[in-house]
């Protein structure tokens, strides 16, 4: 396309422009309007940014696009160069007028499963900043080589049809919208748009250590870029269909389905099917991924009280069964997380979030699993969901002793009355992303860095 911008390609690749950027942007909304010149404040939108050439490339060209954007800087303090790093990007920003955060991660150490586990750190890390700064929409970095190589990681795994979608234009957490608007553009043409505006970035060598799976599908494809296109190609075919059967099973949930405040989900026998089954235990648990694929396909086909993934079927009780439900999924007791500090915004168990208005810290105070319905509901309390289930809430405990179940209503300590839980799974029951291509978008990874896939308007985008 004819740059506007006047901005020219350079020998690894053209340049992503502002208007093609603005383009993407305009598909991915809607967005919390801008601030204007030495108007007040707004709510603004939030970059993950690492350092790394992609994220950097993605905090320069939002900058350009709004205002009202706030970098949040991790570091992950694995690498003894990993402070000066995030100090250095920090400056690049600032440099850049774009306001930025510095979050550093405790508690990580090498060992198995690293990758997954700072990732986890990372996205919990980045959430309690938005939730702090108000920020509802978070941009991320991933482009069109992370895409190719996140479908061959996963073809190679077995994924099923979903998996296969890769990672969508927009996902949704509780309180979180996760952009990704460099989907449509190669690393080569992020890296030219940075090196035309003079702007250096962060090489992490973790990134071309082999021994990890990403890294070695990254160096395969290197040499193979129409492998990567072909990859892509897939992902978007996948994602049409997956946006399809989302908009399908949303509506069946909705219609039929019975969610409860304290975070387990009653269902009729005949929506237990192997992928709304996957995505209602998906929820309960709070857990990241689904249960292995074989695994609920064989639950789905022959029900049962089983536990699966983090999360528990169970079979409903007859005050249920009246009203059509037959099955329960509730959350697996001995997975729970352990009581955390009853501080504001505290989040146990990847599902529930502390709200004290007016106070930082309930002194003396824990947030936990409420256990026995013994030690914290009054004399005759009666429900329709079994014990099982209640135990799973979250509570407040003080000197081993339960003085609260907000979620159930129930207070013994008067000071805790204003005290709420709110349920805010990383996960929902019935999925609401972005997938396929993007129209008007511009999608590339190829050589140069130059567009790969052709992308039509389509009325159905829902955007």
């Amino acid at each position: 396309m004819a740059d506007p911008t006047g901005v020219a390609g350079d020998a690894t690749g053209q340049v992503v422009d502002d208007v093609l950027f603005a383009r993407v942007m305009a598909r991915l909304g809607p967005w919390v309007p801008d601030r204007a010149p030495g108007g007040p404040d707004v709510p603004p939108v939030g970059i993950a940014v690492s350092g790394g050439a992609d994220s950097l490339c993605l905090a320069f060209l939002a900058a350009r696009w709004r205002r009202a954007v706030r970098a949040l800087v991790v570091d992950h303090g694995l690498r003894a160069e990993s402070a000066h790093e995030a100090r250095l990007t920090l400056e690049r920003l600032r440099d850049l007028g774009i306001p930025a955060d510095l979050l550093v991660l405790d508690g990580l150490t090498r060992g198995p499963g690293l990758a997954d586990r700072a990732r986890r750190a990372r996205y919990a890390a980045l959430t309690r900043a938005c939730r702090q700064a108000g920020i509802i929409d978070l941009l991320l970095g991933h482009h069109a080589d992370d895409q190719a190589e996140t479908i061959l990681i996963r073809r190679r795994a077995a994924s099923g049809p979903d998996g296969l979608a890769g990672m969508a234009w927009i996902s949704s957490t509780a309180d979180l919208r996760l952009v990704r608007p460099l989907l449509g553009f190669g690393k080569a043409r992020l890296r030219a748009t940075l090196r035309h505006a003079g702007l250096a970035w962060v090489e992490d060598p973790s990134n071309a250590d082999v021994r990890a799976e990403r890294a070695r599908v990254r160096a395969a494809l290197a040499g193979a870029p129409d492998r990567a296109m072909r990859a892509c190609r897939s992902a978007a075919g996948a994602g049409r269909a997956r946006m399809a059967a989302d908009r399908d099973q949303a509506v069946a949930l909705a219609a039929r389905a019975e969610y409860a405040p304290g975070g387990w989900v009653a269902l009729p026998a005949d929506l237990l099917s192997p992928r709304a089954l996957s995505s209602v235990l998906r929820m309960v648990s709070g857990r990241d991924y689904p249960p292995p694929r074989r695994a609920v396909d064989a639950l789905a086909a022959a029900p049962r009280p089983a536990t699966l993934g983090g999360a528990c079927l169970l079979p409903a009780g007859p005050a249920l069964r009246r009203v059509g439900l037959a099955w329960l999924v509730v959350r697996e007791e001995a997975a729970m997380d352990d009581a955390v500090p009853a501080r504001a915004g505290a989040c146990w168990d990847g599902r529930f979030v502390l709200w004290a208005p007016g106070r930082t810290v309930l002194d003396g105070v824990t947030l936990g699993a409420a256990g026995s319905v013994a030690r914290w509901a009054p004399p005759g309390w009666r429900s329709r969901w079994p014990a099982r289930a209640w135990r799973t809430l979250p509570a407040l405990h003080r000197d081993g002793r339960v003085v609260a179940v907000p979620t159930a209503g129930i207070c013994h300590a008067p000071e805790l009355a204003g005290v709420r839980i709110a349920l805010l799974p990383g996960a929902m029951a019935a999925e609401s992303g972005l997938f396929g291509d993007l129209p008007e978008g511009g999608a590339g990874v190829g050589p140069g860095g130059e567009s790969a896939l052709a992308v039509q308007e389509r009325p159905d985008m829902g955007v």
